[in-house]
């Protein structure tokens, strides 16, 4: 058995092309790739942190055909938060914040201008406006984090 690893080029695996889900099948505390258009800026702000200096911040309400739903952009991303905007979100992360759920970009996420055109976005389907309890999860779960649910 040899403790030596190699790297074989030739055999090296190729990425996989991304997958773009619709806002009608978000689910939260999941990672996305979504296609959007800006709707609505809400709000833009800038943080003094003692840690690290200041961080921009906006919260947009992004949406395609489907639906629509809040996205949280911070420092050079703010940049992109312009009404009427075309984004592709990859990796962004479906998270509860206060039982709503918001978009939020991680470390591990992109955001970038996009081309494809979406003509309209259902902004009367919102699932930023769905409240979401948090509820344990079964035994029979391989999780130990809370399953969220839409509150009726």
């Amino acid at each position: 058995v040899s403790t030596q690893s190699t790297w074989d080029l030739n055999n090296m695996t190729t990425l996989r092309k991304a997958v773009f889900e619709k806002i009608k099948d978000v689910e939260p505390m999941k990672h996305y790739n979504l296609k959007v258009k800006v709707v609505k800026v809400e709000s833009s702000v800038k943080i003094k942190r003692v840690d690290e200096g200041p961080m921009d911040m906006a919260i947009c309400l992004v949406g395609d055909e489907t639906g629509c739903a809040r996205l949280l952009l911070k420092n050079t991303q703010v940049q992109l938060a312009k009404v009427d905007n075309l984004l592709i979100l990859r990796n962004v992360m479906a998270k509860i914040v206060k039982e709503k759920l918001r978009f939020e970009v991680d470390i591990w996420g992109k955001v970038e201008m996009g081309s494809e055109a979406i003509k309209e976005v259902n902004t009367k389907n919102n699932i930023s406006d769905a409240e979401y309890e948090a509820v344990p999860a079964k035994q029979y779960q391989l999780t130990f984090s809370p399953v969220y649910i839409t509150r009726t």
